[in-house]
């Protein structure tokens, strides 16, 4: 068989393209961080930690002479307790604690994973009771469903002891408590208690009868070595032929297993989950299903994990809005932001947030001036100029309703989503309360333990100069958030909240015709 000169430099074309590639895989260096920490290196970590909070983190500058000898006193506690060998993921649960002193919603040791030993069953919060529930969620036990301790101690210590790794906004959260409450033995360290490869759960049923019951602890070492393993025995065996076949069949994480259809509740309702707002506007397919269902009497989309920062979901939802006459000197405007100075940021660093200049609205100066006068007054060599962002230029349409489902993890643009069609009559907010997470984020990793830090480097204010981040939005109906939600039951909820009071014109009555929901 021959081959053509054209094919054969094809070819080989490829063989070195894919061998570049898999050489560049060898050169990058592989970042991983430190199993053990020395008090050297804690100390070393801490004031690059407080250095790099002194100088980015917004939250930090708005109130610097009660935040700063706050972190100093958390820190000097920390080296003074870790003297020795610290575990990594000890010193990151530490860091954690020290974040959440600064009241940011957006502050996290992003790669914190601890794998000391989580809790064998599955809580659910019931009312002021907590389900012990197996991998099924069934009940571990029918005859005494819920338990009252743990190890001894009080389910209400369990708690208290995970609120501590949340920020101010989530330490209410249900939603935001469970995944801590599942690391069993970094909260027995917290707390005090030996570590053992088992729990004692207390469990109680109605007539307040007790059972004991022991439980042995997941062990996950053996299996990550063995995945490891694996993963490093099929690289060194790959051929170069399997690496090209790999490479054709890669496909972008962020694209995998969007949601792309309507769901049918009822014949009047249908439900809509959205969790990455730049997909979804790259998504024409999804924009269109939106759209019809936008012309049910009830659409129900779920945002209780939406993030990013793209603003094409508020603008198709802003035909839900009502006619806003509470800003007359400026009814376009929607809210205010400034980011923290540093000398690596360009002036256009809120403009991915769809920011921009307070010179771009062209208004006359007095007119400026009036408007911005609510806004607090800050040090100019701290935060950069006043931005200001503009509603959509949609007008209201149809008299459908909509519900929008958030938590604490509905963030960036799905924060602005929460807030402002909280305040529109045919619009319902259900879930838990936001964080108020609207920020950008600044990170950076420490040298020593390689964790990655973020925190908050813009606030954000809204039309009347009310502080947002970090506030969070209220639903307008509580709802716990478990994973089997009740969808006719939820449109029955919706059925039975207080009506809001339209914004509208007194002299320009418009009448949105509440549809009839099954």
């Amino acid at each position: 068989m021959s081959f053509s000169y054209r094919s054969i430099v094809m070819l080989l074309s490829v063989i070195i393209f894919a061998s570049l590639l898999k050489l560049a895989f060898f050169a990058v260096p592989k970042d991983n961080t430190a199993p053990m920490l020395n008090a050297q290196e804690v100390r070393q970590d801490l004031y690059a930690l407080l250095d790099q909070i002194e100088q980015h983190s917004a939250f930090y500058a708005l109130t610097p002479d009660k935040a700063s000898p706050q972190l100093k006193y958390m820190a000097s506690l920390i080296v003074e307790q870790y003297q020795d060998i610290t575990p990594n993921d000890r010193f990151a649960a530490e860091i954690t604690k020290l974040l959440n002193s600064l009241k940011d919603p957006g502050a996290q040791v992003h790669d914190f994973n601890d794998q000391s030993g989580e809790l064998p069953l599955t809580l659910r919060p019931l009312n002021d009771q907590w389900l012990a529930l197996d991998s099924n969620n069934s009940p571990i036990n029918n005859d005494f469903p819920f338990v009252t301790h743990i190890d001894g101690l009080p389910m209400s210590k369990w708690v208290a002891a995970s609120q501590a790794y949340l920020p101010e906004p989530a330490k209410q959260s249900q939603e935001m408590q469970l995944p801590w409450l599942k690391k069993l033995n970094l909260l027995r360290e917290d707390l005090g208690l030996s570590i053992k490869p088992y729990v004692l759960i207390t469990l109680i049923n109605d007539d307040l009868q007790t059972q004991q019951v022991t439980l042995a602890l997941p062990s996950r070492e053996p299996q990550t070595q063995l995945v490891e393993n694996n993963q490093e025995d099929q690289t060194q065996d790959m051929s170069v032929f399997e690496f090209i076949n790999q490479l054709s069949q890669f496909e972008r994480t962020e694209f995998q297993d969007t949601p792309n259809q309507l769901e049918t509740v009822n014949n009047t309702t249908v439900k809509l989950k959205i969790s990455d707002l730049y997909a979804f506007e790259l998504d024409r397919d999804l924009q269109q299903e939106l759209l019809k269902g936008m012309t049910y009497p009830l659409l129900i989309i779920d945002l209780r994990h939406a993030s990013g920062f793209s603003p094409k979901l508020l603008t198709l939802l802003s035909r839900y809005q009502d006619t806003d006459l509470n800003n007359t000197l400026a009814p376009n405007v929607m809210g205010f932001a400034h980011y923290r100075r540093s000398p690596e940021l360009r002036n256009d660093y809120l403009q991915p947030l769809n920011f921009k200049p307070l010179a771009a609205l062209e208004y006359s100066v007095p007119r400026l001036k009036s408007l911005t006068r609510n806004l607090p007054s800050v040090d100019e060599d701290k935060f950069s100029p006043w931005y200001v962002r503009t509603k959509p230029a949609v007008a209201p349409e149809g008299r459908n309703r909509l519900a929008l489902l958030v938590s604490p993890k509905c963030r960036q643009e799905c924060e602005w989503i929460a807030y402002r069609t909280k305040s529109w009559s045919r619009a319902n907010l259900i879930g838990e309360k936001t964080s108020g997470d609207f920020a950008r984020q600044y990170h950076f990793k420490l040298p020593n333990s390689g964790l990655d830090i973020r925190f908050s480097s813009s606030l954000t204010y809204d039309a009347q100069g009310k502080l947002l981040s970090g506030a969070g939005t209220e639903p307008d109906i509580w709802l716990p958030q478990n994973s089997d939600i009740q969808w006719q039951g939820l449109v029955s909820l919706v059925r039975s909240a207080k009506p809001k009071t339209q914004l509208i014109q007194t002299s320009q009555p418009t009448k949105l015709a509440q549809a009839k929901l099954n």
